[in-house]
């Protein structure tokens, strides 16, 4: 069950039955309006929202309700077939109170289902330099589970999912890292990655820009074309979600990070990569850098990835 989160508006409840759907159920939702407010509540209007729907499913005008007054509306949906991770029916209702603008109130159920490997679909690929990393694809969402000593220096153990030759000469790679879970290692990391090869940094043009589980965003770049990460910037705290931005002009990488889903940007660094060329491999990767961790996986989760021309 949810209620309400401001504290001034009417309580707002969701259910669902069955209370844990799985993919591709049948679903009953239940939202339940009380105006506990000490004042009526003018043309409210309820909004009920599938899950991953960007508008409300449902519209239901309410008119006036009184102090006191409870409404029950119902809606069936189902819980899409292709989903993981927090899934939420939603409800929100609008109205005005007596001289006031239009005030809301909002409530959702939340579903959690776990990710499984399932593998990933065209166009994208996948790539590991550690043999327990796994994959999986949930609608816009990438998944890689994986192992892994470390990035940087003479250690290059990772999970990848890539787009070939998707990164131009003047092109922005980004995404959105929602959670990193498995391991209790602050050093454990997943981000961007890009190189004329992903599958073979050593033919150059190599750079990763990672938030990590505890100490923050991390930008390292090959310098030398001899495929391993040689300079280093970032630091700062750690978030989840956060959202990472790799920008490329030629051979020169800026490195953004975002906080608040894209809305500002601040600049991690920026630095020359001499042995870019021509269009880079762009693509996710994640590892458990678990070098004094050993046997540890992580599971990082992935969301609203693209590469496009800038």
């Amino acid at each position: 069950m949810s209620t309400r989160t401001d504290t001034f508006g009417p309580t707002l409840t969701v259910t669902t039955s069955p209370a844990e759907p799985a993919g591709g159920d049948a679903v009953t939702a239940t939202a339940v309006l009380v105006n506990d407010c000490p004042f009526p509540l003018r043309g409210a209007v309820l909004y009920l929202v599938d899950p991953g729907a960007a508008t409300a499913a449902h519209t239901v005008p309410l008119g006036d309700l009184r102090r006191g007054a409870k409404v029950t509306r119902r809606w069936r949906t189902s819980m899409p077939a292709d989903v993981a991770g927090d899934v939420a029916f939603t409800a929100h209702v609008l109205f005005d109170v007596d001289g006031r603008s239009a005030d809301c109130a909002r409530a959702a159920k939340t579903v959690s289902v776990p990710y499984e490997p399932n593998g990933v679909r065209e166009p994208y690929k996948t790539f590991a330099t550690t043999d327990d990393a796994k994959f999986g694809q949930y609608g816009r969402q990438l998944v890689i589970w994986a192992g892994g000593r470390d990035f940087s220096g003479g250690t290059d153990e990772k999970g990848g999912v890539l787009l070939p030759g998707s990164a131009a000469e003047s092109s922005v790679v980004q995404v959105e890292t929602v959670s990193l879970t498995g391991s209790d290692n602050p050093s454990a990391k997943y981000g961007i990655a890009v190189a004329n090869d992903l599958t073979a940094p050593e033919k150059g043009g190599y750079a990763v820009l990672t938030m990590s589980k505890s100490y923050g965003v991390e930008f390292m770049t090959d310098s030398d074309g001899d495929g391993h990460l040689d300079t280093w910037a970032g630091g700062g705290a750690s978030a989840h979600p956060a959202w990472l931005r790799l920008v490329r002009s030629g051979t020169t990488y800026t490195a953004y990070t975002s906080i608040n889903n894209g809305l500002s940007w601040t600049e991690v660094a920026s630095a020359t990569v001499p042995s870019a060329s021509g269009a880079l491999d762009a693509g996710v990767v994640a590892s458990a850098v678990n070098l004094n961790y050993p046997g540890t996986t992580v599971q990082a989760v992935f969301d609203h990835f693209t590469v496009e021309e800038s």
